[in-house]
Order: structure tokens, then sequence, then C-alpha cells
């Protein structure tokens, strides 16, 4: 049991920090060409927009993207270089955060710009942003081509927009495809694959966190690293600040054995999770997460894989240009 474990707030911040704020430098958009990447297996049990229904909306502003329908076999990143290769100024991405994640770091240190349709199940990336989550709505905040450049957060060489998780949540993600093949996507069958995870409890993570010069040996059965105060608060947890000091978040749950679980999990799902009780809160620029394991079953926005270790967490100094609705940069997603 970890009853007495306690895990100092260290905090890592250079002279300056690097928000999204800093970044924001609206600007049009040309959309003299560009292409819309469509996930159809994004979003919940229902139908969502067909290619038609998204050719249709973009002709009602009088704009005629090329759209590709994405080939599950066959890697995003190579579609969308190919793409930005041939001349396309602008990626949309129509999936989940996901999908998004994954053009976003097609697209890292290319001079393209990325739009979005959102098609998920909770769109945190899209919501982060004011991004409306209507078909014709979204398609009018592309027509309407006001950018900001936001920061992007990486997991080794790899990019994250909202967060990276360790422990018990990629294991939930895998029982969520499970169910939600079985009964579709959905927040209820999400919030029942995280509870079906829990009743089984994994063995809690041992692991050495290092920030700067501070490290500390830890044994938690999950931690979450993030990069979007919007959805800390949508979860109801502290930790925003951090990232509007241009920092990341990582909470880090506390082995208190399957009844503790169980009750903090419910906590978040409710916006009840406090502090202490339920998670501890680190703020860094940078982390690193060091096990014994020689891989580790990670998650980025919602997809999960198999990763070595160390686990290195960071912020990338190559903002990414979004077309946002206009005024959107005046918060920090």
């Amino acid at each position: 049991m970890g009853a007495d474990l306690t895990i100092p707030s260290f905090s890592s911040k250079g002279p300056e920090t690097m928000s999204d704020a800093a970044f924001d430098a609206p600007a049009t958009n040309s959309l003299s060409k560009f292409c819309v990447l469509l996930n159809g297996r994004s979003g919940k049990k229902e139908a969502g927009p067909s290619e038609r229904d998204v050719q249709a909306a973009f002709s009602r502003v009088g704009l005629s993207p090329q759209i590709e329908v994405l080939d599950p076999s066959k890697p995003l990143e190579e579609t969308v270089r190919t793409l930005v290769d041939s001349g396309h100024r602008t990626v949309v991405a129509a999936g989940g955060d996901g999908t998004i994640s994954g053009v976003a770091q097609a697209l890292s240190g290319t001079q393209a710009t990325m739009g979005i349709l959102p098609r998920g199940t909770f769109n945190y990336f899209a919501r982060s942003l004011g991004i409306p989550q209507d078909l014709d709505d979204a398609v009018d905040v592309i027509a309407g081509g006001h950018t900001r450049s936001l920061r992007l957060a990486l997991l080794n060489d790899t990019v994250f927009l909202n967060n990276a998780n360790f422990g018990l949540y990629p294991q939930i993600l895998r029982s969520r495809e499970d169910i939600y093949n079985f009964w579709g996507r959905s927040r209820t069958a999400a919030y029942w694959s995280a509870l079906k995870v829990l009743f089984r409890w994994p063995k809690p993570l041992v692991v050495s966190i290092r920030t700067q010069d501070k490290t500390k040996d830890v044994r938690t059965p999950m931690i979450f690293v993030l990069n979007n105060a919007f959805q800390l608060k949508h979860m109801g947890m502290e930790g925003a600040q951090c990232i509007e000091d241009g920092q990341m978040a990582m909470l880090i749950a506390p082995d208190q054995g399957r009844f503790g679980m169980l009750r903090s999990a419910a906590a978040m799902l409710l916006g009840r999770a406090s502090r202490h009780r339920d998670f501890h809160l680190v703020c860094s620029e940078d982390f690193e997460i060091s096990t014994s394991r020689r891989k580790l079953l990670v998650a980025r926005d919602g997809e999960r894989c198999m990763m070595s270790g160390p686990f290195r967490l960071s912020l990338s100094h190559d903002p990414l240009p979004i077309i946002v609705p206009f005024g959107s940069g005046e918060t920090t997603r």
C-alpha cells in the first residue's frame, strides 16, 4: 500500500515560458490547394459525415478540396507527407484526437497549415480551440482562414497535443477498443472500459521521474502528462496553471489499492478529483520517466503503442499553424 507516498511539487521554469499565446500570430491562410483527410472510423456509433457530406459542406462556401479517405493499412505520416510534397499548403484532419495528433506529427517541420473537422468521441483538442463540433460550422472556420501557431509536446520524437499516459490508462484504451467494436463509440462505453480495467487492477508501475536536477522514485498505477489546459478544466482537476505558465502538467496517481483507485476514478469522471488524495501534481517543461521494463504500453491522444524507455517528454520549439475561429488566440488552450 502507498498511503504514505508523498511526491513534492517540484517545478522547472526557465527565464522564459512558452505559452500558446506567445506563438499567436493570426494571418489569412490561402486555401488555393488543400486536402481533407477523412477518418471513417472516428466518431460515435451513429454514422458521421460521409465523403459526400464533407464535399457538400465545402461547396456551400465555394471551396472544393481534394478528399482522401484514410486507409488504415497505410501509415498516416506517409499519406500526409505525400500531400505536402505535391503542393498542398493546408491539410484538414477530419477525425478524433488521435487522427488530429497524427496529422500534426506529419506536418511538424513543414510549411503547411492544419485545419480540423472534429469527428471523435471527446474532441478535446478541437474544443480547446473553440472549433465547432457541427460540420458546417467547422467548415466555416476553415473558410475563414484565421490561423494560430500552437506549441506541440513530444514523447521522445513523437507529437502529442493533449496528453501522454502510462500505466492503467493505456490498458483502459485497449479495453475501450474491444467495447467500441461491440457497442460502438460513445462516452458511456469509454467510462465502462475504465471501470472494467480498474476492477482487474494491474500491478503498479515502479518508475524514476526526473525533471532538471531532481529525481524521484515513485510507485504508481497511472501517470498522465497533459499539454491541454481545457482538458484539465473539463476534468475538474488542477494543473491548468502549469500549462498557462508554459509548462506541462504531470498527474501521478498514488498507489492506494483497489478501493482507492475506484474512488479516485469515480472522482475524476465526476469532476471531483482532489489533489493529494486522488493525484499529485508536478509542473515542468520536460520530464524523463525511467522504468526497469524494456518496453511499456503507452498512449498519446488516445492512440496506444509499445515504446522503449526511457520516456522523454518535452515541449517543441517548432510551432504548428492551425486554422482556428477568429479571436481564439486570446486564451491558453
